[in-house]
């Protein structure tokens, strides 16, 4: 079986390449509204990556997605060239996730989940350390963004406008909005 990611790499996708096939296969589902290049701070001194730092995507949910059953908040995409190690993309979401970010109206807001683009799921010790930081993989498939916290399946995101949420999203908005 071909993965996303190595047909990425065959085809020599560059990352402003997949960012756009992200990014318009997020606005053409009407679930969400998508913003690219999106600047933040830091929010903990000893970050590092103190100061700006930069998003490649970032979503909101729209009333579609609200109504499709999304609530655990917005969602950093990282964009990575395929085949190349995941290290340096977790920890600058981590970092991102530690960071408020500047929307064009001026308001500032925080992620709840941060995914590397285009990656497949990861298991092990890292999946353990991903999952209890919010941070994860995901890939396009078949229609379907899938996207996943180490081996926590967290939500797919059809091209059709449709979502199936996973277990730990559903605790998060749970949590998050007291019930």
């Amino acid at each position: 079986m071909t993965t996303q990611a190595t047909t990425c790499e065959r085809a020599g996708l560059a990352e402003a390449d997949l960012e756009d096939r992200l990014a318009g296969f997020l606005e053409g589902t009407g679930l969400f509204r998508v913003f690219r290049q999106v600047m933040g701070r830091a929010l903990w001194a000893p970050c590092p990556a103190a100061g700006r730092v930069r998003a490649d995507v970032l979503v909101l949910v729209s009333r579609q997605g609200l109504a499709a059953g999304w609530g655990a908040g917005p969602i950093l995409f990282e964009v990575k060239r395929p085949g190349r190690p995941i290290g340096r993309g977790l920890c600058q979401l981590m970092d991102y996730l530690a960071s408020a970010w500047r929307l064009p109206n001026g308001t500032e807001i925080l992620a709840a989940f941060g995914f590397l683009f285009p990656a497949e799921p990861v298991a092990g010790p890292l999946a353990i350390v991903m999952a209890q930081n919010s941070i994860g993989t995901c890939e396009i498939a078949a229609g379907e963004l899938t996207c996943w916290t180490g081996e926590q399946h967290i939500v797919t995101i059809c091209e059709d406008g449709t979502l199936r949420v996973g277990r730990s999203a559903r605790d998060k908005a749970s949590a998050k909005f007291g019930g």
